[in-house]
């Protein structure tokens, strides 16, 4: 076999693994199917925020009750100090990591407006 032959049977190989390391990481990042650490690090603390928020909303809703106020008197942009007051006093009952504790007393003040 000459050297001809060999390179004219590898070349669909060749070009294909070419074509394969531009196309892989251009439909991988843009399919989703990679992540950077960023990102997964970004998710994790947007689910820590969730969560502790809905905590934030239900405690909200259950001392409302029990103090026979309505949430209504919470809404809307007059009653934001009304509403950061509530929302801090229901997060003193509950144990918030630091970094996170401004985004949750936000997402938790927005859900009551």
């Amino acid at each position: 076999m000459t050297f001809e032959q060999i390179l004219e049977r590898t070349k669909p190989y060749a070009i294909g693994l070419v074509v394969g390391l531009f196309a892989a990481p251009i439909v991988g990042f843009n399919a989703g199917w990679i992540t950077t650490t960023t990102a997964s690090a970004q998710a994790a603390e947007t689910a820590r925020v969730d969560a502790l928020t809905g905590i934030c909303s239900s405690a909200a809703g259950r001392m409302a009750t029990a103090r026979s106020t309505d949430l209504a008197t919470f809404k809307g942009y007059d009653n934001r100090a009304k509403r950061d007051e509530f929302v801090a006093v229901i997060m003193a009952d509950i144990q918030v990591p630091a970094d996170i504790l401004p985004q949750i007393s936000s997402s938790c003040s927005r859900s009551l407006s």
